[in-house]
């Protein structure tokens, strides 16, 4: 019999709860297979004499960020419910590799909840010492993991650098050294693809073509079972939206010239390319034009509980007026653990206009930091830029190819008949457009010959600083929410109140050492997220409104 002298528990007595974990990316190697953690755990119950009780609980998702484990969730719940005393596993990081469910299981331990914990390849003791001991191993597990994410990081990185990835791309393989190499007769299929895609075929024309070929690809599973994947609409649509096939990688919001860092094959030309865009870009203009409605501050809200997007939509009963349904912001994960799933939109705005009330008072000194933080931007202004351009010349492509087609095709109609002047008109634009492309390709190349071109000249800086929370104030939905996706990079929502935020480069060096409230009083972003916030203003649906 094994008796916990200082609190007089008989672990022979307790009813343990066998959890076992191997997520299905988890890199580490010399983490026991399933069947062996369960296997090890059920040996080392049989040795101590502890009970077992219920079937394993067997977990596969990574414990590496918080409350995405449904099953670990549950068997707290059933712990807390008294259906557990303890918990048998093979280590602690097999619990929790973050601090908050792992200072979770130290607190139900200190609340008398869990009575008792059993480890394989650990020893804990219910004392101040073995919880310590626990502790640590819970940070050891987190260093580990952190550790592991920027080392494969920088590999990722370094092997981007030199061209290589390890997504797979349709018509190509990687070779020993992982670069992409044509894939023989998928290869020459997808440059057909492309040829058809660019004379105007459907993709679901272009995908039973390159069946009826005899297009496949063989995955290879870990079972050996082979699975073949044929083409289809949703494959395709990816691949013709892919910079890859024309040489330039795009991962990770890097972009790298395949082309100049070895002998890689594209399957289409650059202007064949931005002209395939182009055509796909007019085939939804329709779409996009339809009647929608806009909501401001998409993916700019997450939950301040489980770190998701939230969505941002009218109320769904109450006024049957269309235009004055009041808006609303909604975590949809079903793992989150708020309690109240949606909230008023009305106290995000009023937050904003606290930020911005006075203005962002910046000073010269604050502008030369600004200046600092742009030299860190630039590289990426730059991808953008040459994507921006690339993304006009293909237009410019387009264009040329219309105009032309337009001019010959007028000779043959007579200069009074309707269809003449109709063409006529179409080929003005089409010039007019032409020469718009020209400016804007220019004006893209002198900003990244000439970085400076970009930042904001002092009067600038402090003129924005002054009048941000004017502009704020008196914009409709559109423009505020155009304003503040240039200050703020996310607003963390809470039950009633914004949790915490964050800035985009460079206001977040320029602002992070001021306190900006997040609710009533002194309080400040560590306050609790259930504290209400200042809450006076009311958002109406911005279909047809004019002021938020």
């Amino acid at each position: 019999m094994f008796i916990n002298d200082e609190l007089e528990i008989d672990i022979t007595k307790l009813r343990y709860v066998l959890y076992v974990r191997k997520s299905t990316d988890d890199p580490e190697r010399q983490v026991r297979s399933i069947d062996d953690q369960i296997a090890e755990c059920l040996e080392y119950a049989k040795r101590v004499g502890i009970k077992v009780v219920g079937k394993p609980i067997i977990e596969k998702q990574s414990a590496k960020k918080p409350n995405l484990r449904p099953l670990f969730r549950q068997m707290l719940k059933d712990i807390r419910e008294g259906k557990y005393d303890g918990i048998l596993s093979w280590h602690p990081d097999r619990l929790a590799r973050n601090m908050r469910e792992g200072g979770e299981v130290i607190d139900m331990i200190d609340e008398g909840q869990i009575k008792d914990l059993k480890f394989v390849a650990h020893h804990f003791s219910n004392d101040p010492s073995g919880k310590m001991l626990l502790g640590m191993a819970f940070v050891l597990s987190k260093e580990y993991s952190d550790r592991l994410s920027v080392v494969v990081k920088r590999g990722v990185g370094r092997n981007l650098e030199e061209g290589k990835s390890a997504a797979y791309k349709h018509g190509y393989y990687r070779d020993k050294e992982g670069y992409y190499r044509p894939d023989g007769k998928n290869f020459q299929l997808i440059k057909e693809a492309w040829q058809m895609r660019k004379a105007r075929k459907s993709i679901e024309e272009i995908a039973d073509y390159m069946n009826s070929q005899g297009y496949m690809r063989v995955i290879k599973r870990k079972d050996k079972k082979i699975r073949r994947v044929d083409m289809d609409k949703r494959i395709l649509s990816k691949i013709f939206r892919d910079s890859l096939f024309m040489g330039v990688l795009l991962q990770k919001g890097k972009e790298v010239d395949l082309r100049t860092k070895y002998d890689f094959v594209p399957a289409v030309s650059e202007d064949e390319y931005f002209l395939v865009q182009d055509q796909s870009l007019r085939h939804t203009t329709f779409l996009k034009r339809q009647a929608r409605a806009f909501y401001p501050f998409k993916g700019i809200l997450r939950c301040a509980f489980c770190g998701s997007s939230m969505r941002v939509a009218p109320s769904l009963s109450g006024t049957k007026n269309r235009e004055h349904r009041l808006l609303y912001c909604r975590c949809d994960n079903e793992l989150c653990t708020r309690e109240k799933r949606s909230c008023r939109v009305r106290f995000i705005t009023e937050f904003i206009d606290t930020v911005l009330k006075d203005g962002l008072n910046l000073t010269e000194k604050e502008y030369q930091i600004y200046l600092e933080g742009m030299k860190q931007i630039t590289d990426e202004q730059r991808g953008r830029f040459e994507r921006d351009i690339r993304s006009l010349r293909g237009r410019q492509t387009n264009v040329n190819l219309e105009l032309s087609k337009r001019s010959l095709a007028i000779i043959d109609f007579d200069k009074s008949s309707p269809v003449y002047e109709v063409n006529l008109k179409q080929i003005e634009e089409l010039k007019q457009e032409k020469e718009q492309l020209v400016r804007k390709i220019d004006e893209l190349t002198t900003k990244l010959i000439d970085p400076e071109k970009i930042k904001l000249s002092l009067e600038q800086f402090l003129n924005l600083s002054k009048s941000a929370a004017m502009a704020v104030k008196s914009a409709d939905a559109i423009k505020k929410d155009a304003i503040c996706r240039i200050i703020f990079l996310n607003v963390d929502v809470g039950i009633d109140n914004v949790a915490s935020y964050r800035l985009k480069p460079p206001f977040d060096t320029l602002m992070k050492t001021r306190q900006i409230p997040l609710s009533r009083g002194a309080r400040n972003r560590t306050e609790a997220i259930r504290t209400p916030c200042v809450c006076t203003a009311t958002i109406l649906h911005p279909v047809k409104q004019k002021k938020l």
